[in-house]
């Protein structure tokens, strides 16, 4: 889940907001068109992707493309999610605020996943495991895409949340589909092999749509 699936680095951070605003908006209506790199080429342009990052063109088309198809997805297997019960969060583990000693998180040998201990207030890892918790999800910051294996042979879940680059979610979003559990996925705005970002919004209202139900 956290190697780098692209062979090019970026960072969407600094991109306006509105942005993946302007995509969940297409995508919940699922008014997307069939060519999504049209959508994709109109957004870089209204939002000086390449501008902003320093990106060229062509891996700007391939990160928003990616994008909108991840928030499609999202869309197209909420009601679907919405109706499981037992449900992990899967974090990346280079997402820590700290990626030495500083950070407290202790191993889990069982699972080859990281538990978070809460050392920093800011630390998005932390954030996102509290409000995870919070929701009686079950939450493993993974240092590498093999722990999801180990984690499945020990536990049974109908319902997860991964972050990490979207080309890694697309592929394990459809391998979860084949067994009949409902994902959602959380794109990386920001990629590499640490302080990697990802959008706390985003994570947050796939989180408490629960809270919509009627």
């Amino acid at each position: 889940m956290v190697q780098l699936a692209y062979n090019f680095t970026f960072d969407l951070s600094k991109l306006s907001q509105a942005l993946f605003k302007d995509i969940a908006k297409f995508s919940e209506k699922r008014k997307v068109p069939k060519k999504i790199g049209n959508l994709a080429r109109t957004l870089i342009e209204k939002f000086n992707v390449n501008e902003i990052t320093g990106l060229p063109v062509g891996d700007s088309v391939t990160i928003i493309e990616d994008i909108i198809g991840i928030y499609l997805k999202n869309s197209l297997s909420e009601e679907h999610f919405l109706k499981t019960n037992k449900r992990a969060l899967f974090l990346p583990h280079c997402c820590r605020k700290y990626m030495d000693a500083r950070c407290k998180a202790s191993f889990d040998l069982e699972t080859s996943s990281y538990l978070c201990n809460h050392c920093s207030k800011d630390c998005i890892v932390n954030q996102s495991t509290k409000l995870a918790k919070k929701e009686n999800y079950d939450v493993y910051i993974l240092p590498g895409a093999s722990c999801i294996r180990k984690i499945f042979q020990k536990n049974e879940y109908d319902g997860v949340i991964g972050v990490a680059c979207t080309d890694e979610l697309k592929l394990a979003m459809d391998m979860l589909e084949q067994f009949n559990i409902s994902a959602q996925g959380v794109p990386l705005i920001k990629n590499g092999c640490s302080e990697t970002q990802f959008n706390f919004d985003t994570l947050q209202k796939i989180i408490k749509r629960d809270e919509k139900k009627v």
